[in-house]
């Protein structure tokens, strides 16, 4: 270093660290390493609209030159670094490039500056709502995992619906029961064999209707086996109804848990903190 001025180091010559600019390094092996300003950054969400609560880690390097200071930063310019592999200790065999002249502590200060606006302008985290439930995303829950904790919440309403509706159904069906009962006591074969066959017809089929209102995907339709009569023709007739009500309420809470709007949320400046920052040598190009 020779009159203060860092930019006057020689190439290879290790740079000490100074009261007001921290020296790190970029653990990556041997060869040229030139130094950019480096910043680790903790962004602590906390939005009280959405309930979203998170800490973000981010670790960035933007090249070190006037215009960085004093533009403003885009994407391609801000370059993520893995921070479990920077130290204060040069790399065996790195040859690490002198600061340039200009590179001061209020030059570090303006980086800072510009590390804030661009985190506030860029950087955003993805959540989603479903305004239907109105429900949102948590923190580090994926889209898929959203939408089925969406299709679990919606289950509690749906199911109420289904216990209303499996209640209708059973009363119409105590209804086709008692307009199609036969007289009882009679002692003839044929009218006793009519009524054992309809007490078993509307049993298996109260079974059959009573399973479709059970979780999980509607039954196979059971195959028909129809003798024609008039009764059998009905319970079937109320069976089809039972699945075209079913399967049209549970498409209408799917649809409900799986209408999603995406929303992109930004820090606030209370949100950014630094947990260092300084500049950081790192191999060239990298």
């Amino acid at each position: 270093m020779t009159g203060g001025k860092w930019g006057d180091d020689e190439p290879g010559r290790r740079p000490e660290s100074r009261g007001d600019i921290d020296c790190l390094y970029l653990s990556s092996g041997a060869g040229d390493y030139v130094p950019r300003y480096f910043a680790q950054v903790r962004i602590d969400f906390s939005d009280v609209r959405t309930g979203f609560r998170a800490s973000i880690d981010l670790a960035k390097a933007v090249d070190l030159s006037t215009g960085a200071a004093e533009l403003p930063w885009v994407d391609d310019m801000a370059v993520d670094v893995d921070p479990s592999r920077i130290g204060t200790s040069l790399p065996e065999g790195a040859l690490p490039r002198p600061l340039p002249a200009f590179v001061d502590a209020p030059f570090l200060a303006l980086m800072e500056t510009q590390c804030v606006r661009y985190l506030l302008r860029a950087f955003a985290v993805r959540i989603y709502r479903n305004s239907e439930l109105g429900v949102w995303s948590a923190s580090g829950e994926a889209l898929p995992e959203f939408v089925d904790r969406c299709l679990e919440l919606a289950e509690g309403p749906m199911r109420g619906e289904l216990d209303r509706l499996r209640d209708r159904y059973n009363r119409r069906l105590e209804q086709l029961r008692e307009k199609c009962a036969l007289p009882s006591g009679s002692e003839d074969l044929e009218e006793a064999r009519l009524q054992s066959r309809s007490r078993d017809l509307f049993s298996r089929f109260s079974e059959r209707i009573a399973r479709l209102f059970l979780r999980g995907d509607l039954p196979p339709l059971p195959a028909a086996a129809s003798d024609g009569s008039e009764q059998e023709e009905r319970l079937r007739g109320l069976e089809r109804d039972a699945r075209r009500e079913i399967a049209a309420l549970r498409a209408q809470y799917e649809e409900k848990a799986r209408a999603l709007d995406e929303y992109r949320l930004h820090p606030n400046l209370k949100d950014i903190h630094f947990v260092r920052s300084g500049v950081l040598w790192m191999p060239r190009g990298a």
